[in-house]
């Protein structure tokens, strides 16, 4: 079980995005008289959910080492959305539609993590290689049309709300980000897969199947996107087969930025979920000042680089902290 000690790095960490979320709220509400007022909840947390699940599949991929990462979500959920459309058109329930597209997503994670896990190659190869043949897909399918006509009813996840807050973060994106954060957290796996993400060697000796793990992790993070791409679909009433592009950047964004390891072995679900409220509270502010798409992908890269050199400086403060205690000992 993780420890939650004020000296710990990583809750140093979560400390630190909590006050920088502080400072973004407070940014925007200067940039914009529109940001604190009551609408601006819902709106902000409209765009939450989705890339919310692919930045937490993302995290788990990453933490587990490898180094893993999965270049390939985007296009999952523009492909498994482009699939539960189809299946409606062809008289399926959207419902059942859903589910197979849940099952859809995660044959698409376990092509990745047998690319990675079983053949050998190396995961940014690998699911850059997918990101692409799953994108030709979606687009040969359609020919880049869209495929609408979906149920009304449908509509309820997406664009429902319950006290301002929209269905699809308080019924899916909460839930999933809870239980995940528990199991890591908490039970046997969670400690696997940072055990796998520090040494891999060391989790195979102590009899981790580091490789069935792995591509398990790659199954889960196939999973998100497909619900990710259901939540989609539900918000907009058709499926693009560009709906994903750019998101996988995003993930891997706010994963970095939530203070997940890049090689693995450090992290924490609460870090990626601030992360990527900091995100989106940015993203809300600088539209309703009217800042260009431009400025607004420039301002997330600069937020990205911050926070690989503050995790640098507090991986370094761990390692001396480390070694502080093994010379204590030593003498």
């Amino acid at each position: 079980m993780m420890a939650w000690s004020t000296h710990d790095p990583t809750t140093k960490r979560l400390f630190f995005l909590f006050g920088l979320w502080l400072v973004v709220i407070v940014i925007s509400s200067l940039l914009s008289p529109h940001f604190l007022q009551a609408s601006t909840i819902p709106f902000l947390l409209q765009y939450v959910p989705i890339i919310g699940l692919l930045g937490i599949g993302q995290t788990l991929v990453i933490l587990s080492g490898g180094p893993g990462i999965d270049l390939s979500v985007g296009a999952m959920l523009s492909l498994v959305g482009l699939a539960v459309g189809w299946l409606f058109t062809l008289g399926v329930d959207i419902y059942a539609a859903c589910l197979l597209g849940i099952l859809f997503g995660a044959m698409l994670g376990a092509v990745n993590g047998v690319l990675i896990n079983w053949i050998g190659i190396p995961s940014l190869m690998a699911t850059l290689a997918t990101l692409f043949a799953y994108s030709g897909l979606a687009l040969a399918l359609t020919g880049g049309t869209p495929i609408g006509g979906l149920p009304d009813h449908f509509t309820w996840l997406g664009q429902g709300q319950i006290w301002l807050i929209p269905n699809h973060f308080l019924l899916v994106f909460v839930p999933v980000a809870i239980i995940l954060h528990v199991v890591l957290t908490y039970m046997r796996v969670g400690r696997h897969i940072y055990a796998a993400g520090n040494d891999e060697r060391a989790a195979h000796l102590i009899g981790i199947r580091v490789r069935r793990l792995r591509t398990g992790l790659y199954i889960l993070s196939g999973v998100l996107a497909a619900l990710a791409a259901i939540m989609n679909l539900s918000w907009f009433q058709a499926a693009r087969p560009d709906a994903g592009i750019g998101m996988e950047l995003l993930s891997i964004t706010v994963a970095v930025l939530g203070g997940t390891y890049i090689f693995g072995g450090q992290g924490r679900i609460a870090g990626t979920v601030l992360a990527i409220m900091i995100v989106t509270t940015l993203q809300v502010g600088l539209q309703l000042a009217n800042v260009s798409q431009a400025w607004q992908l420039g301002v997330i890269g600069v937020l990205l680089i911050g926070s690989v050199g503050i995790n640098t400086l507090l991986g370094r403060q761990s390692l001396g902290q480390s070694l502080g205690r093994l010379m204590g000992q030593a003498k």
